[in-house]
């Protein structure tokens, strides 16, 4: 996953990623309702510690959220840059 945009996290802001040109943020509570959804998509329904972080990883890219139509996932453009 090198080169790609990860989300952060911060008690204040929750999991987020903010530029110039957009953002994207939610709460740490639906970021892990999206991990665990993602792992049961892939089949797994105990995750190991190993397998939850690295669903955890593969969820904080940006992209991943590219399309998600959870209202709870706030998503903005700015100006003239669309994605």
């Amino acid at each position: 996953m090198s080169g790609d945009i990860l989300l952060n996290y911060s008690n204040h802001l929750g999991w987020h990623y903010i530029s110039d040109t957009f953002y994207t943020r939610m709460s740490d509570a639906t970021f892990q309702r999206h991990v665990n959804t993602y792992l049961h998509q892939q089949g797994i329904t105990e995750p190991s510690l190993d397998q939850l972080i690295q669903a955890r990883q593969y969820c904080r890219r940006v992209s991943f959220w590219e399309g998600c139509t959870d209202p709870e996932i706030q998503r903005r453009v700015f100006g003239w840059y669309s994605r």
